[in-house]
């Protein structure tokens, strides 16, 4: 219905509750972010983040066994956290990260807002995805644009190509590290230091 909010996602005809608070839907992308998670991992967690049925991973798998669809309710997670859009494909590469630019899309949202939203005691997801799609011309874009244009293949204006050179580390967005990489990093760095000095 035009101008409302979902309250629920439907799959297999029952319409399931679900917990709409922006702060929900970031979680459900740190999840898919986090490199220690398998994908089946990711969607169990993402279901009992959004199902205001799900406590845990062990619910879900019950339910599944019940007869519970989480195909449809991965498609269903995907509408949500898209706002009703279809027809994104999934292979699209990201042009902003929820951890790495924090700061500067909360900065962001605030000043289309009008409030400090994370001060706020909820907020719909598609109502932050609003405020979201409203930012205008500043350094959030900005970047976003150079990212979108690296990921599409397209060239750089040369103020774009002046900007990336000097903020390399701001453009580009960091694959999270799983502990492995982390602890294997460590020891690499404890190794140098005690044969390097």
């Amino acid at each position: 219905m035009i101008g409302m909010l979902p309250e629920a996602l439907t799959v297999g005809d029952t319409d399931h509750p679900i917990r709409t608070d922006y702060r929900n839907a970031l979680q459900v992308y740190e999840v898919f972010n986090d490199p220690e998670l398998e994908i089946g991992e990711q969607w169990t967690i993402a279901i009992y983040l959004l199902f205001e049925e799900f406590t845990c991973a062990d619910d879900v798998e019950e339910a599944f066994r019940n007869g519970f669809d989480v195909n449809e309710a991965a498609a269903q997670i995907n509408w949500f956290l898209s706002v009703g859009r279809t027809g994104k494909k999934d292979t699209e590469k990201p042009v902003y990260s929820w951890n790495q630019d924090e700061q500067m899309i909360f900065a962001a949202v605030n000043a289309v807002a009008g409030i400090e939203v994370r001060e706020e005691e909820y907020m719909h997801w598609w109502t932050f995805s609003g405020h979201l799609s409203e930012i205008g011309e500043d350094t959030l874009t900005f970047i976003i644009g150079i990212r979108d244009k690296i990921n599409r293949g397209k060239k750089l204006e040369s103020h774009e190509r002046e900007f990336y050179k000097r903020n390399k580390e701001l453009v580009d967005i960091k694959r999270p590290k799983s502990r492995k990489e982390l602890q294997e990093e460590a020891a690499y760095e404890a190794y140098l230091t005690e044969h390097l000095g």
